[in-house]
């Protein structure tokens, strides 16, 4: 069989020539789309999250909001990291807040507008993406680009105090940098592209453990460009310099907050090496993997796995491939495709090995966010495959191996789940799958899987039809994307919040009930167990003094304040703890979530 991808390989001159005809947009014009585009995306992330007040997500959102409070100086408190896991980069871009208010909803709020305004930025950063490393032509691109960053794969974390709401921007940027380091026009963009990418890498590290892999695919790439000699020694170790520089921020914020922060997250350190040194572990690793991909080809339509087989085919043809690395500007290309492939599976399979498999969670045999933030990069690839096809014959065979992907992928996932049976399914964690296969309660194979293929039908066989057909492919494309957000927002975003705050719950600091200067206890055991998270964020200005109540009733000697069950329902194994036998009286109570304030008499 013909490789598709034998006559032109992704990324090239000719294939950007062939993508679009007319005439070419002039910079300026250029300039001013981005500009626009940019602040229409930030604006679209603003309405989407407009009636989001308050975390859901818990305990990751307060984790993150609480050491940027600290950062900033104030409170810190309890989080569900661990200390091999817990990053500082995001709650140091969101603590000026803390600068203006404490209130914890008015910082929520603006958490959430300088989410949008910083991952709103994956549309400007993936247009160069599209220009520079896949060359398609300036109109091309800026549909192209438009559309994948409303992807909810990026867009859906904007609504969320969570580092994933950057790492799309950061990890964009880490490639787009890099290749101004190996391709750009001048020795000062080539030094400014190798420091900047170095830098961005390692911020990457300093904001998840996501960002190892990223170091340790920057350094490959590093040693990888001096041995083809694609770039001067010196800027290789600029590029490393960078990043190493900007690690050491790592131990650095973590030790001006480390008295303030109170890590309770267990490590996944004996999952990991189960995961390598045991074939259970490792056929977990792999299928956990599958999951991943196939979760990759469904949400992107198909055009993922496009872009997986033409980034994965011309490293097959070592004639050819050497060839392409002998010229400065295509083997520039490739090695940035290269590295985007290389990202995506390293973290797909050290993610996997990860995953703890004891909180049997459905979701984890088709996991996506820890790729999430590549799901764009992937759609362009994918796109830029499919237009670099100079023959209908060779676009039908790119469809057919994607859908090819798609299916065994997805048969790996339908059978693991099956063999499985029941698990906790959140569809937080699968915004495009419970979309497209209409089912918000449980995980879905075949149902997405045949939407995902009649969709990639539908691209391949339009997108080269004269005139019109890419631009209504990419608009097609976008109404899906954005009702998909739409819907997701509505089905999994403002649910997730609503019982956060009933009607009826006290606002406990902005209603007065607890003052600034007081020193609150909190019983360990409650009806409903996100309260902590809810009121450690709500005292600012001391951390809670969190007792069990279940051992010893008698709270910490220095609180003047007590938040404690309450008239607990009979289904469940508590009881009110009664304050008046320790000198408090009560002040306010929740009918909803069944705890009360009680204030030392």
């Amino acid at each position: 069989m013909q490789d598709p991808s034998s006559e032109q390989p992704t990324g090239t001159a000719p294939a950007a020539a062939a993508a679009t005809t007319g005439r070419h947009l002039s910079a300026r014009w250029v300039v001013i789309a981005v500009i626009v585009g940019y602040l229409v995306q930030v604006g679209w992330r603003i309405w989407l999250s407009r009636n989001l007040y308050v975390p859901a997500a818990h305990a990751d959102e307060d984790g993150y909001l609480v050491a940027a409070r600290a950062l900033a100086g104030g409170a810190g408190g309890e989080t569900t990291d661990n200390e091999t896991f817990r990053r500082m980069g995001y709650p140091m871009l969101i603590s000026p807040v803390y600068w203006f208010t404490q209130d914890t909803f008015t910082v929520y709020r603006s958490v959430l507008v300088i989410n949008a305004v910083l991952n709103a930025l994956v549309f400007p950063l993936l247009y160069l993406y599209a220009r520079r490393t896949l060359v398609l032509s300036p109109r091309t691109a800026l549909g192209a680009a438009f559309v994948a960053a409303a992807m909810p794969a990026v867009v859906f974390y904007s609504q969320f105090a969570l580092t994933d709401s950057v790492l799309g921007t950061m990890v964009i940027a880490w490639l787009v940098l890099a290749h101004t380091w190996l391709a750009g026009v001048t020795a000062r963009a080539r030094v400014l592209g190798a420091l900047g990418s170095g830098a961005v890498a390692g911020l990457l590290f300093v904001t998840h453990i996501r960002g190892t892999m990223v170091v340790l695919v920057h350094v490959l790439l590093v040693v990888t460009v001096l041995l083809l000699r694609r770039s001067h020694w010196a800027n290789g170790l600029v590029a490393i310099a960078g990043a190493g520089v900007v690690m050491t921020l790592d131990p650095i914020l973590k030790a001006a907050s480390a008295n303030a922060i109170d890590s309770a997250g267990n490590s996944p350190k004996s999952t990991t090496i189960d995961a390598i040194t045991t074939l259970s572990g490792l056929g977990r690793m792999l299928g956990t993997a599958d999951g991943q991909l196939w979760y990759l080809c469904v949400g992107t339509f198909g055009l993922g796995a496009i872009g997986v087989i033409t980034a994965l085919l011309p490293l097959t043809r070592l004639r050819a491939l050497r060839s392409e690395l002998t010229d400065t500007a295509a083997a520039a290309r490739r090695i940035i495709v290269t590295a985007t492939l290389f990202t995506t599976f390293l973290i797909a399979l050290s993610s996997s090995a990860a995953l703890p498999p004891g909180d049997n969670r459905i979701n984890y045999y088709a996991y996506p966010r820890y790729i999430h933030m590549l799901f764009p990069l992937w759609l362009l690839i994918g796109l830029a495959g499919l237009l670099a096809a100079r023959t209908r014959r060779q676009a039908l065979m790119l469809g057919g191996y994607a859908a090819g992907l798609t299916l065994l992928t997805g048969a790996v996932v339908s059978i693991r789940t099956r063999l499985h049976g029941w698990g906790r399914f959140l569809n937080f964690d699968s915004p495009e799958l419970s979309f497209m296969g209409w089912r918000w309660d449980g995980i879905g194979v075949t149902r997405p899987t045949i939407v995902a293929l009649v969709l990639l039908a539908g691209i391949v066989l339009f997108i080269h039809r004269p005139r019109w057909g890419l631009p209504l492919t990419l608009a097609g494309i976008g109404l899906v994307v954005a009702a998909n957000m739409v819907v997701a927002t509505e089905k999994i975003s403002v649910p997730m919040e609503v019982n956060q705050y009933r009607p009826g719950t006290p606002l406990i600091v902005r209603e007065g009930y607890v003052h600034e200067g007081d020193r609150v206890a909190f019983a360990k055991e409650q009806v409903v167990w996100f309260v902590q998270y809810n009121h450690m964020r709500e005292i600012y200005w001391t951390p809670l003094l969190i007792w069990d109540q279940t051992e010893d009733p008698t709270p910490p000697s220095d609180a003047n304040v007590v938040i404690a069950p309450y008239d607990p329902p009979e289904n469940v194994d508590l009881e009110t703890w009664d304050g008046s036998k320790y000198g408090f009286r009560l002040v306010v109570t929740d009918p909803n979530q069944r705890w009360a304030v009680w204030r030392k008499s």
